[in-house]
């Protein structure tokens, strides 16, 4: 079978996200995406989709093959073919057929990684030979790096192919892709290959490894072997250690590590044949590998060094193991493993240990200890039970999925929670979760997606003891259906605030005890009790939770929960805010020494833009703009780098110093006004003369006698301009978003920019439109100081105008800045 449907939908969107400017552009791809056609079959018209490889080498030149048919220049690559497992796939079969190279001889490039690098679009000619009519060609294309350090020799496809050669990236024959390549090449796209995954080697110091059983399944690298922990690089990772610790939280949450280090480069081979260099960090720890929360695979497990010539490993980790064993040997014997007590497993019973735990201190805080009697020999088991909370947001409110039970089962008849019971030791409770939510709704859940809502002891009417974890989920995949229809006949949502009087009591009780914020709860029936909810039998007993142990500086929990999930534990959190209504940014400090920003913004267009501006424009300032690390568009949170330095507003420095400092804010501002080629500015994007009136009312009761007219004739010049060329903007451009760190050096990558370090954050308001937006901004830093003006304009590449420097010390001209400093700012 060729790529899905959904796959190619993936890919493009994934390449839209880098690339938002580009969807009107490719509006056809996207129509063919939606249609009723196979994308990648040539027989799909007016257009469909089609693969190439760019392999760089290490001089950084992009391999071309000159086409006989057609006589072009072009990067191999062509349509795709029924045995594609994707287009990344296609685009390896091409270049190997075309060019004779092997898939080994090729690796990804961190910079894309497996995403595309380009998308273009081109026209095809009619061929009456092969009965085509004239069409176009959506060619997704992937980087990739040549493993060799000089190209291999090619042996070409004769029948199509009539010669090869080596272009600069500043030769390379097709526009789109010149472009991505150069703007890349200052980000290290260089041609030479570096890992792009991150293993973890852990140990636990007495002669033990532990191992991670991959699942057995079709389309997963390496099934069904033991390998280490660890995972692919993303885009969001700011470095190959941020990609470990994700990978951890993601797989093996909980498991942290200590003294993770660099200890050798694996080579590998991906499921494609690719070589896949992957980063192995060595790190400690000596915890119980079957208490571990794994999320993936099938087991965690330890092994001995004496044990491996026994068992089914990756390929490459025996010798990494004997390696690190011979250079670092074990301080002492591994410990003795013992199993379960016999009378806690009694025979042909799946029993689950129901136990509590006293916390006990006096009023000086002191914690008392001793040993507990207990109360009798048999220890009680119940069974365990977990709902799912699946929770929507509405504009009448927020909505939970309610199920109709129906046949041979409990409570016939009666609406309840999409639940079920643990199937055995082997099965945690949010696994069994996610496995009772796609057999009874059809919904897949990313395990990070659930939230632990409320935990609750419930006895039935008959006398029958539970416990129920209740968790909310608010993201999913697929639409909710009835996918069980011998136990449930009905499906429906329902508000949270006008739940259904025929449900069952306990289910209710639950979500009662969910919409109070309460964590546990008791619901103990009486004999003579109903199972469904009975408002005068209301047996719902709330357990009050431990006050004041939440650091009071964090965020709420999803937004923790989604920064952990990014960079691993953190230990503390520090509201960092700017001082005015609906900011709300946290300083991060994490478990492993990193430090980071999570960012909450109030409004869905501000996240757009910050996460665009810093996945576009940002990373060509290399160090002097925060890197990108996770974004979730649910909760408009971010997580980015922390970048050195104080905001320059109300900064006190040295005449000379400061000169220098705005010199490099000049550069800066260059560097990120031709982070991408100017373009025209869209029809009707003149200047923003109707947002006048507006202003001027609100600063009417500041202007003296004469300003409002000498604005408005300012206005109505503006309207006679013509519109100016749109690059990428910062938006809010002004000393408070400009960091300076006396202690740090700017790169030297260019003579000009050089000099004290600068750096710019906050890019909520950033979006491509004039540069002078930018300008208009700062303009008040220099408000009276021409040598700070000249210094700026010097950094930014345009020497000072003696005809304008007399007014341009004062954004509305001398008149004004003679009398007072008029506060209207029009965007």
């Amino acid at each position: 079978m060729p790529p899905s449907r959904s796959h190619i939908r993936a890919t493009v969107e994934a390449y839209l996200s880098r690339h938002a400017e580009e969807r009107d552009n490719l509006n056809g791809l996207l129509a063919v995406l939606d249609g009723t056609g196979e994308p990648s079959s040539r027989a799909t018209l007016p257009g469909h989709v089609t693969s190439s490889a760019v392999v760089i080498d290490r001089d950084r030149r992009v391999l071309h093959i000159d086409h006989r048919v057609t006589g072009l220049t072009l990067c191999p690559g062509g349509h795709i073919e029924a045995g594609d497992r994707t287009l990344l796939a296609a685009a390896v079969r091409e270049v190997c057929e075309e060019a004779g190279l092997c898939p080994g001889d090729l690796c990804l490039t961190p910079q894309f990684l497996d995403e595309p690098i380009d998308v273009d679009v081109h026209d095809i000619d009619a061929s009456p030979a092969k009965d085509e009519a004239a069409h176009q060609h959506f060619d997704i294309r992937f980087a990739f790096y040549l493993t060799a350090e000089q190209p291999t020799t090619l042996a070409l496809q004769d029948e199509e192919v009539a010669g090869a050669q080596w272009l600069p990236y500043a030769d390379v024959r097709s526009p789109t892709l010149r472009a991505k390549l150069l703007a890349a090449e200052p980000h290290g796209l260089d041609g030479r290959p570096e890992p792009v995954s991150a293993n973890a080697l852990i140990h636990d110091g007495t002669g033990r490894y532990l191992l991670h059983l991959r699942d057995d399944r079709e389309g997963l690298w390496e099934p069904w072997v033991l390998a280490l922990v660890g995972g692919k690089r993303s885009r969001d990772d700011a470095n190959l250690e941020a990609t470990l610790l994700r990978e951890l939280a993601e797989e093996v949450p909980g498991l942290q590590p200590t003294g993770l280090v660099p200890f050798a480069v694996q080579k590998a081979t991906s499921i494609d044949g690719l070589a896949v260099p992957i980063a192995v960090y060595a790190g400690h720890w000596s915890g119980d590998a079957e208490a571990v929360d794994l999320r993936e695979g099938v087991l965690l497990t330890w092994c001995t060094v004496d044990m491996l010539d026994r068992l089914r490993l990756s390929p490459g980790l025996e010798a990494l193991i004997r390696r690190h064993a011979a250079e670092h040997p074990a301080a002492k014997e591994p410990p003795h493993v013992t199993g379960p007590l016999a009378d806690e497993a009694p025979p042909r019973t799946e029993p689950h240990i129901v136990g509590v735990h006293p916390h006990l201190h006096d009023d000086q805080g002191r914690i008392t200890s001793g040993e507990i009697a207990t109360s009798s020999s048999q220890r009680h088991t119940e069974p365990v039970d977990v709902y799912l909370i699946l929770r929507r947001e509405t504009a009448s409110g927020p909505q939970v999925l309610l199920s109709r039970r129906a046949g041979q089962v409990y409570a016939a008849g009666l609406w309840h929670l999409p639940s079920g019971h643990l199937d055995g030791p082997h099965e945690d409770i949010v696994t069994a979760l996610i496995r009772e939510a796609r057999e009874e709704t059809g919904v897949v859940i990313d395990p990070a997606d659930a939230r632990a809502a409320v935990t609750m002891h419930h006895r039935s009417p008959g006398g029958a003891s539970r416990t129920g974890h209740f968790f909310e989920v608010r993201r999913w995949q697929g639409e909710p259906r009835i996918a069980e229809p011998d136990v449930c006949d009905a499906m429906e949502w329902t508000s949270l605030d006008a739940l259904p009087t025929g449900m069952v009591a306990y289910c209710r009780a639950g979500l009662d005890a969910y919409t109070t914020d309460a964590r546990l709860a008791v619901h103990f029936q009486l004999p003579g009790d109903a199972v469904a909810f009975d408002p005068a039998a209301d047996r719902l007993r709330l357990v009050p939770d431990v006050t004041d142990r939440r650091d009071p500086d964090a965020p709420n929990a999803a937004v923790v929960a989604f920064a952990e999930k990014a960079v691993g534990r953190i230990t503390r959190w520090t509201d960092t805010s700017w001082p005015r209504e609906n900011s709300r940014v946290w300083r991060a400090d994490g478990a492993q020494g990193g430090t980071w920003y999570v960012k909450v913004h109030q409004s869905k267009r501000f996240h757009d833009r910050e996460v665009r501006g810093l996945r576009t424009w940002a990373p060509a300032l290399g160090a002097a703009a925060p890197r990108l690390v996770a974004a979730d568009d649910a909760l408009r949170a971010m997580v980015i780098t922390a970048v050195p330095g104080r905001p320059l507003h109300g900064a006190v420095l040295a005449p000379e110093r400061e000169r220098k400092v705005f010199h490099r804010i000049g550069a800066l501002a260059r560097r990120i006004h031709q982070a991408s080629p100017p373009r025209p500015a869209p029809t009707g994007s003149g200047p923003a003369v109707a947002k006048a009136d507006r202003h001027l009312a609100g600063a009417r009761s500041h202007l003296l006698p004469g300003d409002e007219e000498f604005v408005r004739d300012l206005v109505r010049q503006a309207k006679d301009l013509p519109p100016l060329e749109w690059v990428e903007t910062h938006g809010d451009f002004q000393l408070r978003n400009i960091l300076h760190d006396a202690d740090t050096r700017a790169a030297d990558d260019e003579a000009e920019d050089s000099g004290p370090f600068v750096a710019v954050l906050d890019l909520e308001r950033s979006e491509p439109g004039p540069a002078v937006r930018d300008l208009v901004r700062l303009s008040d830093a220099w408000h009276g100081r021409p040598d700070l003006l000249a210094a700026f304009l010097a950094g930014y590449g345009r020497p000072p105008d003696p005809r304008r420097t007399g007014t341009a010390g004062h954004r509305h001209g001398p008149r004004l800045g003679q009398r007072h400093r008029l506060r209207f700012r029009p965007r």
